[in-house]
């Protein structure tokens, strides 16, 4: 469900490095069609991944998911996101701030949005993309549940 295969094709056009941080039944399979810019780096630590995030152009979310934490926690870094424009990622990522969206799950229309991000590269500013980021904090969500419940029992 999260397309990895997706991507691979798209970073297999772009020729541009892919790592692909955690393991799942699909590994083998994906390591056959990899390219050499593409590394599998299978199950790391938080504080392995965190450091990924810290070091990475960008993170590519090709999957659709409810919320998505994954591009919540690389915006955390200051990293704008690919995303495809469906799921939890449309309330999270504002396009052309925090990162970039693409529509179809076609290879080539992801390649594309990753064009773009590269074009708008210095554009995107670390500082906004962890404000973003910071919407959706434990914090700010205990905050919020407590706001609603004291709201509905006043």
């Amino acid at each position: 469900y999260k397309k990895i295969d997706v991507a691979m094709e798209a970073f297999n056009k772009l020729g541009l490095p892919l790592i692909i941080i955690g393991d799942g039944p699909e590994r083998k399979k994906l390591e056959k069609i990899a390219s050499a810019n593409i590394k599998f780096l299978g199950f790391q630590s938080e504080a392995v991944v965190h450091q990924y995030y810290r070091d990475c152009r960008a993170f590519i979310f090709a999957g659709e998911d409810d919320f998505g934490i994954a591009p919540v926690e690389a915006m955390a870094h200051g990293k704008p996101v690919v995303a495809l424009r469906r799921g939890g990622a449309v309330e999270t990522i504002i396009e052309g701030v925090t990162g970039e969206f693409f529509d179809d799950l076609a290879p080539e229309v992801l390649a594309d949005s990753v064009r773009r991000l590269i074009e708008k590269y210095t554009g995107y500013n670390s500082d906004a993309i962890r404000q973003q980021a910071a919407k959706f904090s434990r914090q700010k969500f205990e905050q919020s549940l407590t706001d609603f419940v004291n709201s509905k029992i006043s």
